[in-house]
């Protein structure tokens, strides 16, 4: 099952928001002593901006998965190239209808997934190595069965660290979000104090704590806040 946010507006902007709360919090530490909360709780929520801050975005992991992809494409080209290549050498010596050429089991290499073809490339090898001293009639080397088999365990490896970064990906995407929940849920505990604190007393003060604010605002906020200090 998919996680999500327990909030509705970006991480980013969850983080700047626990910059606008500590600068409250800091503000008010007094009174939040009187409903038994020290600095522990400051630290915490502190401690999580800065990791929820730092973590890297999806786009950055999005990136990495996509030059993982290019570069299977590239390896998968240049074998399939590789492969048909060959099979052009062998359809020369044999000829379309021989048995022999038959053994290759030509199919498009285009319409093979990944997988699929890693499969192929390796049968390819196995037809042709024992046919070597026909296929020199053509140009066959040893030289080019040992880059096809060399581009075939670079294609399965392209493969593997394909998916892994996928996995990745996901995986951060997972821990990102768990740690911008446990972010938000420690702020809208310290917000619903703040609340308490000053719900009747100060109108200013009681909406430093509403979470829900606008993004301008807390700017204006933290600013006002960096100023001070």
């Amino acid at each position: 099952m998919e996680i999500t946010t327990n909030f509705s507006f970006s991480i980013p902007e969850l983080a700047q928001r626990a910059d606008k709360i500590l600068i409250s919090f800091d503000r008010d530490l007094a009174h939040f002593a009187g409903y038994g909360y020290d600095g522990a709780i400051r630290d915490k929520v502190g401690l999580i901006t800065s990791q929820v801050k730092v973590f890297p975005s999806d786009d950055y992991y999005e990136g990495n998965q996509k030059v993982k992809t290019n570069e299977k494409r590239k390896i998968r080209d240049e074998l399939e190239a590789d492969i048909n290549d060959l099979l052009n050498r062998a359809h020369l010596v044999y000829g379309p209808k021989s048995m022999e050429y038959g053994l290759f089991k030509y199919s498009r290499t285009t319409e093979m997934s990944d997988n699929e073809l890693v499969q192929y490339a390796l049968h390819v090898i196995q037809i042709a190595q024992p046919r070597l001293e026909d296929l020199k009639k053509r140009q066959v080397s040893q030289e080019h069965i040992n880059a096809i088999m060399t581009k075939r365990n670079g294609l399965d490896s392209a493969i593997d660290e394909q998916a892994g970064a996928v996995s990745l990906r996901k995986d951060k995407t997972v821990q990102r979000k768990h740690l911008a929940n446990d972010l938000y849920k420690l702020i809208s505990e310290v917000c619903e104090v703040g609340k308490m604190i000053w719900k009747g007393k100060n109108e200013a003060f009681y909406a430093d704590y509403v979470i829900y604010e606008p993004a301008k605002v807390i700017n204006e906020q933290i600013e006002e806040g960096v100023k001070e200090e």
